[in-house]
């Protein structure tokens, strides 16, 4: 695994820590030396996760988070800059749908439940960790939108693709709007990928289809999401801002 000494000592919270590409990600950062605050709705995963990180020598804190609630994530982010004295990157990878639909058969709940997983989480987050990131030296914001997010090739939900194009084009807002402050926002869109939660809503035979279509003849791992926003957080993507980074073993190509 490449090694990033910069990000040493550096503060990086990250939501949706407790499974899938966010556990993962806080674990790889740990790798780092970085100080990892894991946020949460799901308090056994998170803990297990800053437990596992603290046994390997590493600095974590586990915060139970519910994104989607504005008071929780502004807690949440004080937690962390109480904790560790200040925040250097945030990562938004809390998100999901629960089933495949389509937009006839999808309730308008349904629709407001997922846009608000996806979408106000990340506007939320990323508003409550600005003014800690401006104190930053290398403030960074790393989304994790979707390929679901850049085009449509097989069935998802409407409203995760509606809520993760969404997400990018606020990931370029923020790096319009940031860039004066030293701060970088980029996003990544990842593929479907064998997490917990893909594994639960798809077949073993939507699994072997999928990766069938792509180019590395696999589907993606957490691990090669997090290497990219290792990379991202690192001293060498500072002059990158407002980048969709397409992570689909070359599914797509833009």
């Amino acid at each position: 695994m490449p090694s990033y000494p910069e990000l040493s000592g550096r503060v990086v919270a990250v939501t949706g820590a407790a499974q899938g590409i966010g556990a993962v990600t806080a674990r790889m950062f740990a790798g780092q030396h970085a100080h990892v605050a894991l946020l949460d709705i799901d308090e056994a995963g998170m803990k297990q996760g800053a437990d596992e990180i603290r046994t390997a020598g590493g600095r974590a804190l586990a915060v139970r988070c519910d994104v989607t609630d504005e008071q929780s994530v502004a807690q949440a982010i004080a937690a962390t800059v109480g904790e560790f004295g200040g925040l250097d990157v945030l990562v938004t990878s809390a998100g999901g749908y629960t089933r495949l639909a389509t937009v006839e058969d999808m309730s308008v709940e349904e629709w407001d439940r997922t846009m608000t997983l996806n979408l106000r989480s990340v506007f939320l987050t990323c508003r409550a960790a600005i003014p800690h990131l401006k104190r930053s030296r290398a403030g960074r914001i790393i989304n994790v939108a979707s390929i679901s997010g850049r085009t449509v090739f097989t069935a998802s939900s409407p409203a995760y693709g509606a809520s993760k194009a969404g997400v990018i084009q606020l990931t370029r807002f923020l790096a319009y709007q940031l860039g004066a402050d030293n701060i970088t926002a980029n996003a990544i869109a990842p593929i479907t990928t064998l997490t917990p939660r893909v594994v639960a809503l798809r077949t073993e035979e939507d699994i072997e289809r999928i990766a069938s279509q792509v180019p590395l003849k696999r589907l993606a791992t957490p691990e090669d999401h997090a290497q990219a926003m290792l990379y991202l957080a690192s001293d060498a993507a500072a002059y990158i801002n407002g980048v969709v980074l397409d992570i689909n073993g070359g599914r797509v190509m833009m």
